[in-house]
């Protein structure tokens, strides 16, 4: 996970619940950009406790924004199965358990306890905002898009290796991380399976963060729609995918 300076004295709530997981972690990676946090003597005692109990914090030199989420960890550990979370949910206590059994069920694909479906205006995808956001359990399908706040569970190698090129990345998705995975995954043949049944109740969110202005940017503003027409163009997708499964 990572963190910005403004959540950074309350993400140790986010990181607790994931200390008490029924079923542990093999390691709980906080990334944050050291352009942002300097270094430890500038972060809470509060999330500095949790290093006793198996919390490492690393600090990069490069700030990919959102995807220092994902990119660091998987980079370092290409053959393991990484999960990743937001930091202002709480998360449940059988998260971990849930996505690890269900990695086994649907070997090799992405699960995901929140997606959107890919919804379709002909020929072509419809914009963002009109993706439905999936209330239900639902098998592996190009055509579901995984949402990263929710939780999201990557086996090793689901993922194109054009995920580390960083010149694209920044050129092409800084802010949309959730965007350009999806890409990666279509790229690999890997779909997306959902796992909103098994989570009814909404995961607390974390008081007093303020707006994010990410998401509204992304979602609102059509940053999310601008970037998936940029890399479906780039990588040459085949829409085909979405028309067929999303019907």
């Amino acid at each position: 996970m990572t963190t910005k300076p403004d959540r950074i004295h309350k993400v140790w709530m986010v990181i607790e619940s994931i200390l008490r997981q029924k079923v542990k972690p093999d390691g709980i990676f906080l990334c944050l950009a050291r352009e942002e946090f300097g270094d430890e003597s500038n972060l809470p005692r509060r999330l500095l406790a949790l290093k006793k109990r198996g919390l490492q914090i690393i600090f990069v030199a490069e700030n990919l924004r959102p995807h220092n989420k994902y990119f660091y960890a998987m980079s370092s550990f290409p053959k393991a199965a990484v999960l990743t979370i937001d930091d202002d949910k709480i998360y449940p206590y059988h998260l971990v358990g849930t996505l690890k059994l269900y990695m086994e069920v649907y070997k090799g694909q992405i699960c995901s306890v929140l997606t959107r479906r890919i919804e379709m205006n002909g020929s072509l995808p419809e914009k963002y905002v009109h993706w439905n956001l999936m209330k239900d359990n639902l098998t592996p399908s190009h055509a579901l898009l995984n949402l990263g706040v929710g939780g999201v569970l990557y086996p090793p190698g689901a993922l194109h290796k054009d995920l580390f090129d960083k010149e694209q990345l920044k050129n092409k998705a800084l802010l949309t991380d959730d965007i350009w995975i999806k890409i990666m995954a279509l790229r690999n043949d890997t779909k997306v399976a959902s796992l909103a049944g098994l989570f009814k109740r909404p995961f607390l969110s974390l008081t007093g963060l303020g707006k994010d202005q990410l998401m509204l940017k992304n979602i609102q503003g059509g940053e999310n729609d601008a970037v998936f027409k940029n890399l479906l163009t780039l990588y040459d997708i085949d829409l085909n995918k979405f028309m067929i499964e999303s019907a």
